[in-house]
């Protein structure tokens, strides 16, 4: 079996960003089962039609297609990239398509299944799908078509069911018919528990660029309100970015007169900060518009408390069992008493994620789990 894996921002050498989800499922795919290839269509958009480009590199072909994200235009523009496409992939010998968005990738795949005669699967990652479903609100019932049509349904975004359903008009029995494919989190399933009581101050992590859409602002604004009531809170900021964005969260600092208590400790590698997770009291992450998030499972794999921001994120996975707060919307006063239960509730709330790593329930996290139940419902699914 030859699997077409469609993706935008996988790393295939050109200069633009990317991202290693799907390229970490490709890997951990190969590693449980060689008998199927995996082919990758690398796909980056471009709106000047004299800058299309299509080169081969190891794993399969990158593409830099035309396409004009106004509705009036998107479905043509689309269409006629999927042709261009077409040519390249025609001869590739391949069984099946994986389109690892449903708004972008997924509508590549639709295409490319009719042209090719072979079924497709979907992947919806709930921020950006439901950002172009907003935005290209003219191609709903399209875009419920390449839903519908596909073989099966991942989820990589749980808590986006619903808003999907709701926005596409999709069938229950649609929606129910899925699987979730959480990202593959490289974590450490028998790494030592901190006991509560060694656990001090609270921790988060952030590209600077992006902390207006990860409630840093807010984050730093609550935890001021707190250490006025309990000076033992404390917050470090870890992460890295443009001297333009570290100055902005520098002056917020300021603005509250937190630096007693909220530091910037800067750029470290992983096992540094998972150390430093393992001896805080919670990870604290209320990020919006989040697709996964694998910073929270690998907080809970060292033991340690999080917060998180409903419909976004990792809401969905965890609704089962308590491993931390989750707020409703971003607003200050909200994450106050969160923040406050977090604190409270802290010995608590570490026993119970120690019980997951005793469980083996963070397992579904790492690469065999995912790669090998991903590998068995493609076989089951498609028949070759």
């Amino acid at each position: 079996m030859n699997i077409l894996h469609i993706h935008q921002d996988y790393p295939d050498g050109r200069p633009y960003p990317i991202t290693k989800a799907v390229s970490n499922l490709i890997k951990g795919c190969e590693e449980v089962d060689k008998s199927i290839k995996h082919t990758v269509l690398s796909i980056n958009r471009t709106s000047n039609p004299l800058k299309v480009a299509i080169q081969p590199f190891e794993q399969g072909i990158s593409v830099i297609y035309w396409a004009i994200p106004l509705p009036i235009l998107y479905y043509w523009s689309m269409k006629i990239s999927a042709l261009l496409m077409y040519r390249h992939v025609k001869n590739l010998n391949l069984h099946a398509i994986h389109g690892h968005k449903l708004t972008c990738e997924g509508v590549f795949a639709y295409y490319l299944s009719k042209k090719l005669n072979i079924p497709y699967v979907l992947s919806v990652r709930g921020g950006s799908d439901m950002h172009n479903i907003n935005r290209l609100s003219l191609h709903k019932s399209f875009f419920a078509k390449v839903f519908n049509n596909a073989k099966k349904v991942f989820w990589i975004s749980a808590w986006a069911k619903k808003p999907i359903q709701n926005s596409l008009l999709i069938e229950n029995s649609k929606i129910t018919d899925t699987s979730l494919l959480p990202n593959i989190c490289n974590i450490d399933l028998a790494y030592p528990q901190k006991s509560p009581e060694n656990r001090n101050g609270y921790v988060t992590a952030v590209s600077y660029h992006q902390h207006k859409r990860k409630g840093v602002a807010e984050l730093i604004e609550a935890i001021s309100l707190l250490n006025k009531k309990n000076p033992s809170i404390e917050l470090n900021i870890y992460g890295t970015g443009d001297d333009i964005y570290k100055t902005e969260i520098e002056n917020l600092i300021l603005k509250y007169n937190a630096g007693g208590f909220i530091h910037l400790k800067g750029q470290v590698n992983q096992a540094e900060l998972l150390e430093a997770m393992s001896l805080s009291k919670g990870f604290l992450l209320p990020a919006v518009n989040e697709t996964f998030g694998m910073a929270y499972i690998e907080a809970l794999s060292v033991g340690c408390p999080i917060l998180y921001v409903e419909n976004t994120g990792i809401d969905g996975y965890f609704d089962k069992v308590s491993v931390g707060e989750k707020i409703s919307t971003l607003n200050v006063p909200e994450l106050v008493l969160c923040l406050e239960k977090i604190d409270n509730n802290n010995a608590k709330l570490c026993n119970k994620i120690k019980e997951l790593q005793f469980n083996d329930n963070l397992s579904f996290y790492t690469s065999p789990c995912i790669s090998q139940q991903y590998i068995n419902i493609i076989k089951r699914g498609i028949h070759v």
